[in-house]
């Protein structure tokens, strides 16, 4: 088993509670670590593990094409899409961000931490 990770993964995307903020949308950010099933050790080919840059790619691609309320079902969803996607994920721990949250707090990031296993 070997752990992937991608830190620091930024986009812009369409989620929140108000509506307006649903419009105008939000720059988020993802941490990122997967573990996966491989053999990319032995061959040195990317076919036998998980291709980061794909990774990366699926999660912004769910992020800009859905819509949701809740930063929880943002980063199900994302997890969800890890699944579906790469059939040798065993584990997804994601730390998903919201930079400046528009809230009656001054905060930097507000976020959530998710962990998901196949099956």
């Amino acid at each position: 088993m070997i752990t992937l990770f991608v830190e620091g993964l930024e986009f812009y995307a369409h989620h929140g509670v108000p509506e307006a903020e649903q419009a105008i949308g939000h720059r988020y950010a993802v941490d990122l670590e997967i573990d996966v099933r491989e053999k990319a050790t032995q061959t040195d080919r990317v076919e036998d593990t998980v291709d980061y840059a794909a990774v990366a790619e699926a999660l912004v691609g769910h992020a800009q094409e859905h819509r949701y309320r809740t930063l929880e079902r943002l980063a199900a969803g994302l997890c969800d899409t890890l699944f579906e996607t790469f059939e040798a994920i065993v584990e997804v721990r994601m730390r998903l961000a919201k930079r400046l949250p528009p809230a009656p707090i001054i905060a930097e990031v507000a976020g959530v931490e998710i962990v998901r296993s196949r099956g």
